[in-house]
């Protein structure tokens, strides 16, 4: 069964959020196998002890993967990127050309909310984001949409996790929901698959269900 990622983990001492712009649900679906295939593999060849999961997400609309990758570190992160990446991006880009790839934001985690008897069983996120301004922005809005969810929290919400960016320019809202659920201002997504650390493998990169851009 798939499982979402538990972005309050304490060993994730980092989390990438990116974004591959592919714009059709046929090649959203293709990129996402390719994803998962790669980093399956490269987990399983080289076991980089600090990366602990890779997840990808497709959006409702079918024209986005949202990939969700988790680190014990950005030093330990970069240094695997630099050494892989490029021919993991060139072997995607053969068989999906003409991704787009805005490349990926290191957050961090500042609010968790826990709506009483939240139920996180489900495979659909709904994410919200905020950028520009000052620095301090984010970290406001990140604080007032906590409390906000914390008073009223939407029917069929689980718990929600607020992030801000490494550089404090950017807030995001990350909360699992039940398909009959929804957030405003939030972009439904649903889980395809996840590659864990080098002691798991791949979970979930089948048909049910990314240094610039690659997590």
């Amino acid at each position: 069964m798939l499982q979402s990622p538990d972005p309050a983990r304490p060993d994730a001492g980092t989390t990438l959020i990116s974004e591959w712009i592919v714009d059709t649900p046929d090649r959203q679906d293709r990129a996402g196998r390719a994803l998962l295939g790669e980093w399956g593999e490269l987990s399983a060849r080289f076991r980089p002890q600090a990366f602990l999961r890779l997840s990808c997400f497709a959006s409702a609309d079918g024209r986005v993967l949202l990939n969700v990758a988790q680190w014990t570190s950005d030093d330990a992160h970069l240094a695997f990127v630099r050494e892989h990446r490029a021919g993991m991006v060139d072997r995607i880009d053969r068989e999906i050309p003409g991704i787009r790839r805005p490349g990926p934001i290191r957050y961090r985690l500042t609010h968790t909310v826990e709506p009483a008897g939240a139920g996180d069983d489900t495979t659909d996120v709904v994410v919200a984001r905020t950028e520009g301004g000052s620095a301090s922005d984010a970290v406001r809005w990140a604080e007032l949409t906590a409390a906000r969810l914390r008073a009223a929290p939407p029917a069929g919400m689980g718990t929600a996790h607020l992030f801000v960016s490494e550089d404090s320019a950017r807030g995001l809202l990350y909360a699992p929901v039940t398909q009959a659920s929804d957030i405003a201002g939030g972009r439904r997504h649903r889980l395809l698959g996840a590659v864990a650390g080098p002691s798991a493998g791949v979970d979930g990169a089948g048909p049910s269900g990314g240094g610039q851009g690659v997590p």
